[in-house]
């Protein structure tokens, strides 16, 4: 993992470009298999003067290389726990 001084949104739109094509909604998990994909990197994002803007990008590809996505959430008490539960099962 790694901590990074460039925002959220800069390290996101670098993905963009490397081929990620955007996050995938909470909403969306239930319909993926863990199993399919891969953990490519991770970033850490901490706020200076707000908890709340605590997040962690990851940034996700399937195995079979058709699909590279980005996955947000934060962390600490604020974390989303079916997020952390997809990420578990994928490590």
């Amino acid at each position: 993992m790694k901590n990074y001084r460039e925002t959220l949104s800069q390290v996101m739109n670098q993905l963009k470009e490397k081929g990620y094509n955007g996050n995938i909604p909470t909403d969306d998990l239930t319909s993926l298999n863990p199993s399919d994909w891969n953990i490519d990197d991770i970033y850490r994002f901490e706020g200076n003067s707000n908890p709340a803007d605590n997040n962690i990008l990851y940034a996700i590809s399937k195995k079979d290389g058709t699909q590279k996505m980005m996955l947000i959430n934060a962390y600490g008490v604020d974390a989303k726990s079916d997020i952390n539960n997809f990420i578990e099962k994928i490590k």
